[in-house]
C-alpha cells in the first residue's frame, strides 16, 4: 500500500507531501490544478521515463519519493532479498532524483539500484490506469498470468514447467553424447595415447623436485669431492686441527689437578675434540656417497626431460598431469558407454514428451474454459460501466513449428515452460469493428474502465495492492457514473484505490478525499493538496455538482450523495 508521496521541484510543484490511506482515495480539483502532475510523479518514481523539462524552473534537480507498506507482498520481499535490499519493518522507500544534465539516480531503502531493477520492483507495487504508460495490462505476458490465476491453474502451470525443465535437461544430455563419428574416433585415439603416455611414465608427486636437487649435486660432484677431501685433511692430517687438539688435551690433562680452572678448560677442549671426530666421520661418509657416475647423470636428465615434455602437454605440475590422465580415462569410458546411455536418454525423451503433451493439452483446455467464463464476466462489467456493445475476447493461439514437441492433429506446436498457449486480451470498443490489441483500440478513459472491469473480476489474481485510475469517468454521467463509483468502492475493499475524478457521484464514495489546488509560494504558482474533512468534502462534492457557485441546494444534494454512498 502507498503510504506517502513526497515531491520536490517537479514541474510546478515546489515541495509537497501527501499521506494516503486504505480504501478509496479520491483526488479532485479544477482543471489545470496539477492532478495529472501527481500521476506523472508517481509514474516517475516507479521507473517511467522522465525528461529534464520536468524539473521546476530555476532548480538543478527534481526529487520524488514514495513510501510503501509491503507487509502483504511476499513476492516483492523475495525480490528485495535477492537484490540485497533490506526491509526489516515491511517498509519500502523508493527515491528517485533527476538532474538538469539529464542524469538520474534511483534508490530502494537507501540502496542505489539501476532503472531496470526499479521497474521490476514497481511491477509489484502499483498499477496506474489512464493516459500514462505504467499499465501491466498492456503487457501481454501478464494476460496469461491473469487468466491462469482467474482459472486457478497455477498448479497445472507448475506441472508443465517442471516437465519442460525435465525435457530440456534430457535433451542437453543427449546433445553432449551426440558428437560425430570422426570426432569420436579422434577423441578415443588422443585420450588412449595420452593415458598410455602418462601411465608409462610412472610419475610420483614431488619427483621432479627431488630429481632437480639430485641433478644439482651430480653436476657439482667433482667440486664437492675435492672440497670435502681438503676439509677432512685440514682436520685429520699430520698437521690438522684434530692432531693438535689432541696434543693440547694431553698437555692440559697433566696439570688439570693443580688448578681446578684448568679442568673446566680441559672439558671444553674435549667436547670440541669429540665434535670434530663426529664431523670427520660424517664428512668421510659423505665423500664416499658422492656419485661420479656419468650414467646416473644421464638417467636424471632424461627423467627430467620426460617430465618437462609431459608438463608442456598435460599440465604445469605432476599432479595436474595425473589429473589429466584420470579425466581422459573418464571421457573414454563415457564415449565407450555413450551408445547405451544415448538409447536410454532417447527413451526417456519420448516418455517425457508424452507426459508433457498430456499436461499441456489439459492445461490448454482448462484455459479455454476459464477464458470463456472470464470473457462473459468482463463484458457484463463493461456493460455496467457504460461500454455496452464492447466485445472482449481472449485470444488463445499456439506456435506451429516443424520442430515442435507436441503434435496434435496434423500439426506440431512449440512447448514453452508455461505450456502451448499464447494468450492476449483483445477488444472491439465499437459495434462492427474488428477485434484489436488493447493498446491499439482503447482510449485513456476506456482503458481505465476496462481495467476496472478486469480488476473487479480478477481481484485474486492481482499481485499489486495499489491501483490508480485516471479518467475512469471520461464520457460517462448519471446512473453509469454511480455504477462506476460502486465498482470502485467494491474494489477498494480489497485494494487501495487512488482515483482522479470530475464526477460528484464517484467522489461521494470516497474513504479519503484530497483537493488539488493551485497556490503560491514566494510569488510562484505551485500545486498544493489538502486532505478534506467531512464538512470540506461535502463542499467539494457540491462544487463538483454546481460549479463555482455553491448553493444550499447543491450542499444538500452533496450530503444526500455522500449519505447514499455510505450504504454501499
Amino acid at each position: 500500500m502507498l503510504l506517502d508521496l513526497r515531491i520536490k521541484n517537479f514541474v510546478i510543484i515546489d515541495s509537497l507531501t501527501v499521506t494516503f490511506n486504505q480504501g478509496l482515495n479520491i483526488l479532485s480539483g479544477e482543471t489545470g490544478a496539477g492532478k495529472s502532475i501527481l500521476i506523472d510523479a508517481l509514474s516517475g518514481v516507479l521507473g517511467e521515463k522522465m525528461s529534464v523539462d520536468m524539473i521546476r524552473t530555476g532548480f538543478d534537480r527534481a526529487s520524488l519519493e514514495a513510501v510503501f507498506d509491503i507487509s502483504a507482498l511476499t513476492g516483492l520481499k523475495q525480490i528485495l532479498e535477492e537484490s540485497g535490499i533490506e526491509n526489516e519493518d515491511d517498509t519500502l522507500i523508493i527515491h528517485r532524483e533527476l538532474f538538469a544534465n539529464g542524469k538520474g539516480r534511483c534508490y530502494a531503502n537507501s540502496v542505489q539500484i539501476p532503472i531496470a531493477k526499479l521497474k521490476e520492483i514497481s511491477e509489484n507495487l502499483i498499477d496506474i490506469h489512464g493516459q500514462n504508460e505504467h499499465q501491466n495490462i498492456i503487457n501481454t505476458a501478464r494476460h496469461r498470468e491473469l487468466l491462469d490465476s482467474f482459472g486457478s491453474l497455477n498448479s497445472e502451470v507448475s506441472a508443465v514447467k517442471s516437465m519442460h525443465e525435465k525435457l530440456t535437461s534430457i535433451r542437453n544430455k543427449i546433445n553432449s553424447f551426440q558428437i560425430d563419428e570422426r570426432e569420436k574416433a579422434r577423441r578415443i585415439e588422443f585420450n588412449t595415447f595420452s593415458v598410455k603416455e602418462i601411465e608409462s611414465a610412472s610419475l610420483k608427486i614431488g619427483e621432479d623436485e627431488e630429481l632437480k636437487a639430485e641433478s644439482n649435486l651430480l653436476s657439482n660432484s667433482e667440486k664437492l669431492f675435492t672440497e670435502i677431501n681438503n676439509t677432512a685433511d685440514l682436520i685429520t692430517g699430520d698437521t690438522g686441527v684434530l692432531r693438535n687438539l689432541k696434543k693440547a688435551e694431553m698437555s692440559l690433562s697433566k696439570i688439570s689437578d693443580i688448578d681446578p680452572n684448568i679442568s673446566s678448560i680441559l672439558d671444553t677442549i674435549r667436547e670440541s675434540l669429540y665434535s670434530l671426530e663426529d664431523s670427520t666421520s660424517v664428512l668421510h661418509d659423505y665423500k664416499n656417497s658422492v656419485d661420479f657416475s656419468p650414467e646416473r647423470v644421464n638417467q636424471v636428465e632424461e627423467r627430467l626431460n620426460l617430465i618437462q615434455a609431459l608438463k608442456k602437454k598435460y599440465g604445469d605440475t605432476i599432479q595436474e598431469i595425473l589429473q589429466y590422465a584420470e579425466k581422459a580415462k573418464s571421457e573414454l569410458e563415457t564415449i565407450n558407454s555413450s551408445e547405451e546411455q544415448l538409447e536410454q536418454l532417447k527413451d526417456q525423451e519420448k516418455k517425457t514428451v508424452k507426459e508433457a503433451k498430456e499436461l499441456a493439452l489439459d492445461l490448454s483446455e482448462k484455459r479455454k474454459a476459464a477464458a470463456q467464463k472470464l470473457e462473459e464476466l468482463v463484458i457484463k462489467e463493461l456493460n455496467d460501466l457504460g461500454m455496452s456493445g464492447t466485445i472482449f475476447k481472449i485470444s488463445i493461439t499456439r506456435e506451429i513449428s516443424a520442430d515442435g514437441d507436441i503434435d496434435t492433429g496434423d500439426k506440431k506446436y512449440i512447448l514453452y515452460p508455461h505450456g502451448l498457449d499464447r494468450i492476449e486480451f483483445m477488444l472491439s470498443a465499437n459495434e462492427g469493428e474488428d477485434l484489436k490489441q488493447l493498446r491499439k483500440v482503447a482510449s485513456g478513459g476506456e482503458m481505465s474502465r476496462i481495467m476496472l472491469a478486469l480488476k473487479n473480476v480478477i481481484q485474486s489474481a492481482d499481485i499489486v495492492d495499489t491501483l490508480i485510475f485516471d479518467e475512469v469517468d471520461a464520457g460517462i454521467s448519471g446512473k453509469t457514473a454511480e455504477i462506476v463509483g460502486r465498482k470502485l468502492k467494491n474494489l477498494s475493499k480489497r485494494r487501495q484505490v487512488l482515483l482522479i475524478t470530475h464526477l460528484p457521484q464517484i467522489a461521494a464514495m470516497s474513504d479519503s478525499h484530497y483537493l488539488v489546488q493551485k497556490g503560491k509560494n514566494d510569488g510562484r504558482v505551485t500545486t498544493v493538496i489538502k486532505n478534506l474533512s467531512e464538512k470540506e468534502k461535502i463542499r467539494e462534492v457540491a462544487r463538483m455538482l454546481a460549479g463555482a457557485e455553491i448553493t444550499d441546494i447543491s450542499i444538500k444534494h452533496a450530503e444526500e450523495l455522500i449519505e447514499r454512498a455510505g450504504t454501499y
